[in-house]
Parts: C-alpha cells; sequence; structure tokens
C-alpha cells in the first residue's frame, strides 16, 4: 500500500515538473516569437521611414531645381526685382501622392551685407563700419556691438607680410562667437543682416527702412520709411527714382553706387513631408555668375 502511495506521489511529482516544463517552454517560444515580431514590426517601420525620407530628400531636390529654372526665367527678362515677383510669394503646402511640398524664396540683396565689412585684399571697409553701428542704432541696439565685432575680425586676422588680413564671416551662425551678440540680440538682428562671399549692392525695392538709413548719413528711419513707402504703389526701376523721394539735404551723401533694383542672392527653404519624415532645407542661391543659378551651400534646418 505504502509503495503504491508513495509510487503515485512521484508520478504526480513528475507530471507536475513536466507541465511546468513544457508551460516554461511554452512561455519561452511566445517570448521569441513576440521579439521576432517586434523586431518585424521596427524593421518595417525603419524600411518605411527610409522610403519616405527617399521621398523627401527627391521632393527637395525638385523643389530646388524648380526654384533654379523659375531664378534663371526672372534674371532673362532684365526686370527690376521687388516685392511683386512671383516668386516673392511664399509656396503654401501642396499635396502630392503620398505627401506634402512648401517653399519660398528669400531676397537677401536687400539686408546688410556683413561680408561689405571685408574688402578684396582682407582690409575694413571704412563705408561699412560707419554704417553698421547707425545699423544697431536703428534696431535699438547698443553701437558698442561693432566695436566687439571689430575686435572679434582683429583677433582673428591672420599676419601676411606686413598686413593683417581679416577672415570674412563664414555664416551668420558665427555671430554668437562675438561678445554680446546673445540668442535674443542675433534674433532681432537676422531679418536685417545676411552674410554673403562678397560685397554686395542693396536692392532698394527690399531695403527696410533701419537698413536703408544705415547706409545714409543724416537719413533718419521716420524719412527712409516715407520714401520707401512709394514702393507700395511702384516699384523703383532705379536707384535714383528712389533718391529723389529721400531729403533733398541728404540726397548727395546716398552712395547711388551701393545701391541696385536687382537682386542676385537668395535663400531657397524648401519643405517636404512623407508619413512621419518632414525635412527643411535652405540653400544659398547665387545667380550672379552664370546662366542657372549657382547652389553656393544646402543646409538642413530639421
Amino acid at each position: 500500500m505504502k509503495r503504491n502511495i508513495n509510487l503515485n506521489r512521484r508520478l504526480f511529482r513528475q507530471t507536475g515538473v513536466a507541465i511546468i516544463a513544457a508551460l516554461m517552454v511554452a512561455a519561452l517560444v511566445a517570448s521569441i516569437a513576440g521579439l521576432l515580431m517586434v523586431r518585424q514590426q521596427r524593421a518595417l517601420q525603419q524600411l518605411e521611414i527610409r522610403k519616405d525620407t527617399a521621398e523627401a530628400r527627391a521632393a527637395t531636390w525638385s523643389v530646388l531645381q524648380l526654384v533654379r529654372l523659375t531664378l534663371r526665367d526672372d534674371a532673362r527678362a532684365g526686370q527690376p526685382d521687388h516685392l511683386r515677383k512671383p516668386w516673392a510669394v511664399p509656396i503654401p503646402e501642396i499635396k502630392i501622392e503620398n505627401g506634402a511640398m512648401s517653399g519660398r524664396l528669400i531676397e537677401l540683396n536687400g539686408r546688410f551685407n556683413l561680408g561689405n565689412l571685408i574688402d578684396q585684399n582682407g582690409q575694413p571697409v571704412a563705408a561699412a563700419w560707419a554704417a553698421y553701428p547707425r545699423l544697431l542704432a536703428n534696431l535699438g541696439l547698443p553701437s558698442n556691438l561693432a566695436d566687439n565685432l571689430r575686435e572679434y575680425f582683429v583677433l582673428h586676422a591672420v599676419q601676411q607680410g606686413e598686413k593683417k588680413i581679416w577672415l570674412p564671416l563664414i555664416d551668420g551662425h558665427e555671430l554668437a562667437n562675438v561678445a554680446g551678440y546673445t540668442p535674443e540680440v542675433i534674433r532681432q538682428l537676422e531679418p536685417s543682416i545676411v552674410t554673403l562671399p562678397v560685397a554686395t549692392a542693396l536692392n532698394v525695392n527690399f531695403a527696410s527702412p533701419e537698413v536703408l538709413a544705415a547706409w545714409v548719413p543724416q537719413l533718419t528711419v521716420s524719412a527712409a520709411e516715407q520714401a520707401l513707402s512709394k514702393r507700395r504703389s511702384q516699384y523703383f526701376n532705379s536707384p535714383a527714382d528712389l533718391i529723389g523721394h529721400l531729403p533733398k539735404e541728404v540726397q548727395a551723401q546716398v552712395p547711388a553706387q551701393l545701391l541696385t533694383v536687382k537682386s542676385q542672392y537668395f535663400w531657397s527653404e524648401m519643405g517636404a513631408r512623407f508619413g512621419k519624415v518632414l525635412m527643411q532645407h535652405r540653400a544659398l542661391l547665387d545667380r550672379s555668375k552664370s546662366d542657372m543659378p549657382v547652389v553656393l551651400s544646402v543646409q538642413r534646418m530639421y
């Protein structure tokens, strides 16, 4: 009797162990299956993201080529560049298959070009250094920021023979390395300045009153604003058109050689959205050297 009881107990234990082992194996198999399923889902998601990324890049490139063609055809027309040009109107988001695209052109010859501060020989340009503190004052910023920028150029100058060569700024982001140029200051400056690889003339059809007044001694921002208001009804066909609307006492001070109605430099901002992928690029375009605008740089904004 005892033997039977012991035998039954052993069989029960063995059966229990077998069941537990079977359950553990089943759980392990389920875990592995779940892990494989998760990995498969992740792989599919990554594949989808790669596909969307490729489509977004292709769309961005297409927008850039369209922009270049638009600027080329516009230059061939030979007309003054002004705010009413079709390319000056931002393109709202356009739905396309599986995604959307958007873009806009930002004219840059209407800004104060920090590239004008240094000539081709790496020497400071007196007229530009006289204008820059006036721009700062017009924008409500401390004029000593111009001194800080000058010291920055001097500090980073290179000796060549008996001369010190000032190195131009690479882009506007470099201002963050200059004393006093806090993020708030740079944000306030940003709509009015640009850093271009060469000196440029100021397009009076796009210039703000603050920028125009910076280049003309004794011209107030309010007087500049009044003169520039004329372009709302009719754009300026030449710098002389603008000069004729300025106060007579300052007309002789206007650096006419620094004014223009043509634009050669632009930022092309291109956006593309496919699935979960959103891309925004900014390209610097130069149409001064060839028929088709040249892409000088491309930067991903996000």
